[in-house]
């Protein structure tokens, strides 16, 4: 991929929501590939567009249309209809990506262009109900892949340099959206298993079709607008390379990489990560959105019968016989529970407040009571890599914001803090 620099800022749009979306966009639930350059989303966009329900074309770099009119008559005609310059580029961007689906004859777009995440907060404002998957791969190994790309373009320093940017600009979008992470290592080691996670989280029945996407009569590959190499040419998922070793790692991404779990925690973390081999509640996805937090997982270390019905319990850290419960019915060992925030933040809370989530069955002293985290899956100190968005509520008329987040011990829970 041969995507420039992301240029200096010019004169800022001014952009807003839809006023009226049912009206203003043709795009429904949009998908947005948020990652940086050289991560494997030319990769990812492949399997995806092999699914018979996802359309996901080469970097479309949308963005780049603009509106400008060439009278202040037409200006003024646009203002009478309430468009500004950012509603009539919205517009436009989404009656081509619009064209584009249904040309495909398919349900969703995907969209993967790398330079969309220095623009993750327009886009989320264009589409209202976009979705957004994050693809994360080691930085070293990122770098690496981005100055190989074009040596004679840039020295390996310089590559780094110009990769961190994309690398920090991914890491904002993943701090302020709700999404799914998944990585490039997941993708090229168990690429069935990152693929249905991913199918879980856009609510589409994974298709074993997807792996082998050079079956699928996918289109050519263009140079400057993805991937074009053999390897992602072959059709079938290869393995990526060998991670690099923790002294291979430049300087400047030291920091990314051990944000994103790449570098060896402390001792306590690892003491945290061990944790994973005890019984618990296994957090797949946490998705706080539209006045509710949904949980999905399952079940680690316990079978799921002989305890009763299961129910997903939080419990207030303080003041431990405050207690919500949720039926947590469990199916293949997983659970699918949705908590609404207002149920969190009752009449009567002093905040700050934090909730420890559960998932129980049985009563009294019988009662099976398993910790909800996340600790399988090798990343330790999520506490400061996965940060979850907040969600606004009022507590007798003070308003709050209510935000998911994991421990120190890679548990999750969910605090309750005065609105900022």
């Amino acid at each position: 991929m041969q995507e420039p620099a992301e240029p200096k800022p010019v004169a800022q749009v001014a952009y807003r929501p839809p006023e009226d979306p049912e009206v203003d966009r043709l795009l429904r639930r949009p998908v947005f590939i948020m990652s940086p350059v050289r991560s494997g989303s030319t990769l990812l966009r492949l399997l995806l567009n092999a699914h018979s329900r996802l359309h996901s074309a080469h970097e479309l770099h949308f963005r780049r249309l603009e509106v400008t009119t060439s009278t202040k008559l037409a200006e003024r005609a646009m203002a009478e209809l309430g468009l500004e310059r950012g509603d009539l580029e919205h517009l436009i961007w989404d009656r081509v990506l619009h064209r584009e689906l249904v040309r495909s004859g398919k349900d969703f777009l995907v969209e993967k262009t790398p330079s969309n995440t220095f623009a993750y907060k327009r886009i989320a404002a264009c589409w209202p109900d976009a979705r957004f998957i994050f693809l994360l791969r080691h930085p070293a190994s990122i770098a690496r892949s981005w100055y190989e790309a074009d040596p004679e373009k840039r020295t390996e320093e310089e590559a780094a340099l110009d990769a961190l940017r994309y690398m920090r600009a991914t890491e904002r979008a993943r701090q302020a959206l709700p999404g799914h992470v998944v990585r490039y290592e997941e993708l090229t080691d168990d690429p069935e298993s990152a693929m249905k996670g991913i199918c879980s989280y856009l609510e589409i029945d994974f298709e074993p079709g997807m792996l082998d996407y050079g079956s699928q009569n996918q289109a050519g590959y263009k140079k400057g607008l993805g991937d074009w190499k053999d390897k992602i040419r072959s059709g079938q998922v290869q393995a990526g390379r060998a991670l690099p070793a923790a002294e291979e790692i430049p300087e400047p991404l030291r920091e990314i990489s051990a944000a994103w779990g790449y570098v060896e925690g402390r001792a306590e973390d690892r003491d945290a990560a061990a944790a994973g081999r005890e019984p618990h509640a296994e957090i797949a996805e946490v998705w706080p959105r539209d006045g509710a937090v949904r949980l999905t997982g399952s079940l680690h270390g316990v079978t799921d019968g002989g305890a009763g019905p299961w129910e997903m319990l939080l419990v207030r850290r303080d003041q431990e016989d405050q207690q919500l419960r949720y039926p947590a019915e469990l199916a293949d060992g997983g659970f699918d529970v949705t908590v609404p925030v207002a149920d969190l933040a009752p009449a009567g809370l002093t905040t700050p407040a934090q909730w420890d989530i559960h998932l129980a069955a049985g009563e009294g002293d019988a009662e099976v009571r398993l910790r909800a985290g996340r600790h399988l899956d090798g990343i330790t100190g999520k506490k400061n890599i996965m940060v979850f968005p907040g969600q606004p509520a009022r507590i007798d008329g003070a308003d709050v914001e209510v935000k998911p987040y994991y421990t120190i011990k890679d548990n999750l829970s969910v605090e309750v803090l005065p609105a900022s």
